[in-house]
């Protein structure tokens, strides 16, 4: 697959990686090389989270520790951490700063919605 670069050159895309629907690109840049990675919207990337996962990224979009989502949710704080893990590596993230660039980029946070019940933002 190729695509167009900003400054008309064409640019080699990588195919999908074991499922990952990101791409990556390199184009030409001011005589150097930049690396573009695109991905799924927000909606797109929500629609692969269960609902435990959608509840889990809501809080910690929302500045939550782990600590503070335990609590909330009234479950070990041993217990969040391996579900944070777990979101971070459906969505290919691996930071609270990863997830919120991603977020920003994507509109993730939008796609997840207030949440029904209280442990979303919205009960």
């Amino acid at each position: 697959m190729r695509s167009r670069g900003s400054a008309g050159s064409e640019a080699e895309a990588a195919p999908a990686v074991d499922g990952d629907p990101r791409r990556a690109f390199t184009l030409p840049l001011d005589g150097r090389e930049l690396l573009v990675i695109s991905a799924p919207s927000g909606e797109a990337q929500a629609s692969r989270l269960s609902l435990a996962e959608r509840e889990i990224a809501r809080l910690v979009l929302g500045g939550a520790s782990n600590a503070e989502i335990a609590a909330r949710r009234g479950t070990a704080v041993r217990t969040v951490a391996n579900q944070v893990a777990s979101l971070f590596r459906t969505l290919g993230v691996g930071s609270r700063a990863e997830l919120a660039a991603m977020s920003a980029l994507t509109g993730l946070e939008a796609a997840l919605g207030e949440g029904d019940g209280p442990a979303g933002r919205g009960g």
